[in-house]
């Protein structure tokens, strides 16, 4: 039995859109999963797979259909009180794939790093406000005075840095970072992954990582899920030599298989074979 500190349990979630009244769209149907503090947990799968519906799930910017979601012991789907959701919003953060979609173009870094700051009265002084601003920017890589200047001044490599540092300012204990690097030069990506993990090891801070390229995924991740047609096929750890060893049998798909797929070893006919072997088991266990 795994006894290790379990900081965020899904249980059973399932978050449907409704197009009309004859059709529905079942973003992700009835997955489970457990992150344990400290690790970074990623979730990969191709585009339309659940992911990103997934996390914005977890963190309630949607409301899920069903199922439960416990963030260190606190049940945070479904209807929470005032305190529940304060507590949430302090402690769990995302990064996301455009870091635009977080940046108020008309104002300045100081000011949007500063709004999570400001939501929950977390300093006392304007000093000590503008203290905490500028020591996240550092942690980021990113200086003093770029906190004068406004998000259309910077690359896209320090957009992201800037998103990074609107998470963290709050210092959460767990982020879920969207498909985070999808958008940068591979350069960046490396710059911004290897910061994540810098980032981790002297804050503490838990990952949930989602993408679609499992070669960085399998990098920057302790464990992983692979996602598909909103379901979790297959679960397991990266910390072997050659990627990917399978933990739970959910799905009889070779992990190698994957593993190959990411770093592009399979041609497209072995491609298109994994895809219709795991929808085939997945229609057997529906």
């Amino acid at each position: 039995m795994d006894e290790r500190d379990v900081i965020l349990e899904v249980k059973h979630l399932k978050q449907y859109f409704k197009i009309n009244h004859k059709f529905t769209v079942k973003g992700v149907d009835d997955i489970s999963f457990k992150i344990y503090r400290g690790e970074t947990y990623g979730l990969v799968g191709e585009s339309g797979s659940g992911k990103t519906t997934t996390g914005r799930s977890i963190i309630r910017l949607y409301d899920a259909t069903d199922g439960e979601v416990i963030f260190n012991g606190k049940k945070i789907s479904g209807p929470i009180d005032k305190a529940t959701r304060d507590y949430l919003r302090t402690n769990m953060q995302m990064i996301f794939q455009n870091p635009m979609s977080c940046l108020n173009p008309r104002k300045k870094v100081m000011d949007i790093i500063g709004e999570g700051l400001d939501a929950h009265h977390s300093y006392k002084s304007k000093e000590e406000r503008e203290e905490k601003i500028y020591a996240i920017l550092e942690k980021v890589g990113l200086d003093r005075e770029h906190a004068t200047r406004f998000p259309h001044q910077f690359s896209g490599g320090q957009r992201q840095r800037i998103g990074i540092a609107r998470a963290l300012v709050m210092l959460p204990q767990l982020v879920i970072a969207d498909e985070c690097i999808s958008a940068l030069d591979v350069s960046i990506q490396a710059q911004v992954v290897n910061l994540m993990r810098d980032l981790q090891d002297e804050l503490g801070i838990t990952y949930l990582f989602i993408a679609h390229d499992l070669s960085m995924v399998k990098y920057i991740s302790n464990r992983l899920g692979i996602m598909h047609l909103g379901h979790i096929v297959e679960t397991g750890t990266t910390l072997k030599e050659n990627g990917l060893e399978v933990l739970e049998d959910i799905c009889p798909v070779s992990a190698r298989l994957i593993v190959n797929i990411a770093s592009m070893k399979l041609r497209k006919a072995e491609i298109e074979e994994f895809i219709q072997k795991v929808e085939a088991d997945v229609k057997n266990r529906g």
